[in-house]
């Protein structure tokens, strides 16, 4: 019966260790970046059973319920992002050209400090982006181009995340400008109008050279002449 207890024991030990331990490490989290039409990068975390200790200055948070936690800021465009901290470790380069500009996003070895580099020690999650173009290039898990707006997933398991991403084009994206292509058709529109007026024109005034012509004019007359002539006799 002692040994009875005494397993009894134990039992009770694991039972409580399992119920009691911070849920930090089964925690996960869902980082999410989208453009909207005017260039500015939305972001935003959805974190699961995490208790951060790194600040969270710059980022708007709020408790969703069920042990989540919600981060939300805007950044302007791309460099900005870069340039800012508590964010995924990017590089940007971006080209721009007449009618497409291509933007290139590196990922960057962090210092070990900071929002990404915590979660990713911390526990496994997914990277979700939404460039507001063509993805070229990526070291996404999946990578959908079907989509209204084409979208990058990455698949991350803690303490590997670091060399899953690293030595590859994280994310290179081909966007179109919309108004320089508008500006194009317009022009297109214009001149093909034009061509197409001045053809028509052309085409009436030789109607009108052709059948009041002064050839023809003075063949009528003499025509005319011909018959008063004719009608005498």
């Amino acid at each position: 019966m002692k040994v009875n207890r005494n397993v009894l024991l134990l039992a009770l030990i694991c039972l409580s260790v399992l119920v009691f331990t911070p849920v930090a490490w089964a925690g996960q989290y869902q980082w999410h970046l989208s453009t909207d039409e005017q260039g500015n990068i939305h972001e935003s975390i959805i974190l699961q059973g995490m208790e951060l200790e790194t600040s969270l200055e710059g980022w708007n948070s709020k408790d969703v319920g069920e042990g989540s936690l919600s981060l939300e800021r805007t950044h302007k465009d791309w460099y900005e992002y870069s340039a800012a901290s508590n964010g995924l470790p990017l590089v940007v380069e971006k080209k721009n050209y007449l009618v497409v500009s291509s933007t290139t996003l590196n990922y960057q070895v962090g210092n070990g400090v900071g929002l990404f580099e915590e979660l990713v020690s911390r526990a496994d999650g997914d990277i979700i982006i939404q460039a507001g173009g063509i993805i070229q290039e990526s070291s996404a898990t999946k990578i959908d181009n079907l989509d209204q707006d084409p979208t990058a997933t990455w698949h991350l398991v803690s303490e590997q995340a670091g060399d899953a991403l690293e030595g590859t084009t994280f994310l290179q994206v081909l966007q179109f400008n919309g108004l320089v292509i508008s500006l194009i058709i317009l022009l297109f529109g214009f001149f093909g109008i034009t061509i197409w007026y001045m053809t028509y024109i052309r085409r009436v005034n030789k109607l009108i050279a052709e059948e009041y012509s002064l050839d023809d004019i003075e063949k009528l007359l003499e025509k005319r002449e011909s018959e008063k002539k004719e009608e005498k006799y």
